[in-house]
């Protein structure tokens, strides 16, 4: 169970403190902050325990870890996504060459379940400072009994972390494979990085999800010569990535859609290791 401290506004300012407590920091009105909502994709009801942490963090320096610069842990009692935030943070710690980005997690009996994979800039270099935050699903997470997608599967996989077999492209059947090289598709659980195979070549490249929105950029592929049912399957792959512009999970099958048309479709074939 967490805490009942975290109930409360919790602000943690690294420099310009001052002896101001945090109570004091959160309180004061005058204060500028970060506004905004934390909310996931995934048909799952939150405890009321559940634990929201939503942090601004200095992420200037590549080579360097990011620099805590204020955090607002609340529990979530009851409310549903998408729960809104005030995140207060003090404007001296602020540095106009600076790059600042906000992070959220969601955490239950200090089990991670949901986590922003994506950056969130905010403050400076024309960055907003209210911020609609999407959070994913962690891999191996515990799931609600109140979770599951339309079709009244609980045990439905989160569309990053998980091995997708490739079962149809453009309404038709792909070549049946076994094995690593068997068709498939994997969007990295942290990194908005793919990898893959059409069936024939491997295939790596990098993808933009925002929401219910999925957005494939081209794909490098190794180069070797298949028989041609097996090309003609990965050029029906390679061309039908770049017309993707979401997806929807039903049960343990993927649908990637360009509009209103599914154009690909996937099996959760096994759940791979965490990253």
């Amino acid at each position: 169970m967490i805490r009942s401290s975290l109930v409360a506004v919790v602000v943690t300012t690294l420099l310009g403190c001052s002896g101001m407590s945090s109570a004091q920091t959160a309180s004061d009105s005058a204060s500028p902050m970060i506004t905004g909502t934390v909310t996931y994709l995934v048909r799952m009801a939150l405890q009321p325990e559940a634990a929201i942490d939503v942090r601004i963090e200095d992420v200037s320096l590549a080579d360097a870890p990011a620099k805590l610069v204020a955090e607002y842990i609340f529990a979530a009692a009851g409310k549903q996504v998408p729960i809104p935030f005030q995140l207060p943070y003090t404007a001296q710690d602020i540095q106009a060459n600076h790059r600042y980005q906000v992070r959220a997690r969601i955490s239950v009996e200090d089990k991670l379940i949901f986590a922003t994979t994506q950056a969130y800039p905010v403050i400076t270099h024309g960055a907003p400072t209210h911020v609609a935050l999407v959070l994913q699903p962690i891999s191996g997470a515990p799931v609600s009994p109140n979770s599951g997608t339309s079709s009244g599967d609980t045990n439905a996989p989160p569309l990053r972390g998980t091995h997708w077999k490739l079962t149809e492209v453009n309404g038709e059947h792909t070549v049946v494979q076994e094995g690593e090289n068997a068709a498939h598709l994997l969007l990295d659980a942290t990194e908005n990085r793919f990898s893959g195979s059409t069936g024939c070549n491997r295939m790596t490249g990098t993808f933009a999800l925002e929401g219910n929105s999925l957005h494939f950029d081209a794909a490098a592929t190794t180069r070797m010569a298949c028989p041609e049912p097996l090309m003609k399957q990965e050029r029906a792959v390679t061309t039908a990535l770049g017309t993707i512009s979401g997806y929807r999970i039903s049960g343990r099958t993927l649908e990637l859609v360009a509009g209103d048309k599914t154009v690909a479709r996937f099996k959760a074939a096994k759940p791979t290791a965490p990253q």
